[in-house]
């Protein structure tokens, strides 16, 4: 496990405040604002609504930063909830519209065709994949369900009962939308309509029986032109076995998408997988060299200290494709660190950390992609499961 390297090379001194979002089972979503002193950093909030639903589970920001929505999950049924907020001037929020929706809402992504803007979600608990045309004031609408069954219980029968799709991802062509679906052991692919932005079903990835597939992210060449997709990887987190995968991806002339399974092995780069640890997130490193991976309760820094995980995928300059390689294991300073977002800007790492019911940022070396000392946290009300910048 490399060491930790020191702080001062974090913020610059300049550096005016961020604000973070974040999301609590217990029913808020909430605005921080991270501020710098000569006393260190703090995280303080700014505004708090309870306007989502009793469960948010996701958030998602649009691309001027001006709409948050947010996914309540809906834990206690019978349905989830889809709402929209404006982003205020001092980051706090204004309800602009909401609508039930499938049980179980756990992720969504938007995308565009027609010069009109969508976005798909993916229900956990209730089996299905959404979708939902989007005005550009904010309020959006259903335009399609896709429900799934099984024809029996999969590999692992208690966690793999019925489909359950984890996380929507976007091809960095604009063409495809990916859904990991853990309880079937598939990624579900869908075409996007270039003119009505409809999903149209495609052949679904398989992936190794008992897996989980729970989220995903494309790397392409630091500096490719927006639209194409030259060397393009499909990088793929497993849950219920803890593996990363890391797939080439191709796009025949008949208009599809295929994937070569390249490489693969555990979240924590060898044999060695802590009893009861799970997988989570997983993104890009902003300078496009580094993935990155959140594990759950392997208790590897400490009792209720889980684990941020890296890997190198690309040279210095984030161009040249290389091996994937791990190069360190660091401390998520607290329990089930279920999603986290890096910030290039800021040079750290926002950790959503459910268990501790705390938000944790910690700094983040983008050419090293080293997770530096911690920064900030703040214990908020319930599980926290979910954090995204503004930035």
């Amino acid at each position: 496990m490399k060491g930790l390297y020191l702080t001062a090379a974090l913020f610059g001194a300049s550096s005016t405040a961020s604000k973070l979002y974040t999301a609590s089972y217990a029913g808020a979503v909430t605005t921080l604002e991270l501020g710098r002193s000569d006393s260190g950093y703090e995280l303080t909030t700014i505004s708090s609504t309870t306007d989502c639903g009793p469960n948010p589970s996701w958030l998602m920001l649009n691309a001027d930063k001006s709409l948050l929505f947010c996914l309540d999950e809906g834990l206690n049924g019978p349905n989830g909830t889809l709402t929209s907020f404006e982003v205020d001037s001092d980051g706090s929020l204004s309800k602009i519209h909401q609508s039930e929706t499938v049980l179980g809402p756990v992720q969504s992504h938007l995308y565009s065709a027609g010069n009109r803007t969508f976005f798909a979600v993916a229900h956990y608990s209730g089996s299905s994949v959404t979708t939902y045309a989007l005005d550009p004031n904010g309020v959006f609408t259903r335009r399609q369900t896709f429900t799934y069954e099984l024809d029996g219980p999969g590999t692992d029968p208690d966690r793999q009962d019925a489909p359950h799709p984890h996380g929507v991802v976007l091809d960095p062509t604009g063409q495809f939308i990916l859904v990991p679906d853990l309880g079937a052991d598939l990624v579900r692919i869908f075409r996007i309509n270039p003119s009505t932005g409809l999903l149209e079903p495609q052949t679904p990835l398989a992936v190794s029986p008992g897996s989980g597939p729970r989220h995903g992210a494309f790397w392409t060449p630091k500096g490719a032109r927006p639209g194409r997709a030259i060397d393009t990887r499909f990088y793929l987190t497993s849950e219920l076995n803890s593996h990363l995968t890391g797939y080439e991806v191709h796009y025949p002339k008949n208009g599809t998408i295929a994937f070569d399974k390249f490489f693969e092995t555990t979240t924590y780069g060898g044999p060695e997988l802590p009893s009861g640890a799970t997988a989570a997130e997983i993104a890009i490193s902003p300078a496009n060299s580094h993935i990155v991976i959140s594990n759950r309760e392997d208790n590897k820094f400490g009792t209720n200290n889980d684990t941020i995980s890296v890997f190198s995928c690309a040279d210095a300059s984030g161009k040249s494709f290389t091996n994937v390689t791990h190069t360190g294991l660091y401390p998520a300073y607290g329990s089930i660190p279920r999603q986290f977002e890096i910030s290039g800007e800021d040079q750290a790492i926002a950790i959503a950390l459910q268990s501790s019911h705390r938000v944790a940022v910690a700094g983040w070396d983008d050419k090293s992609g080293d997770v530096g000392p911690l920064l900030a946290e703040k214990d908020l009300e319930g599980e926290i499961v979910c954090a995204v910048w503004d930035a």
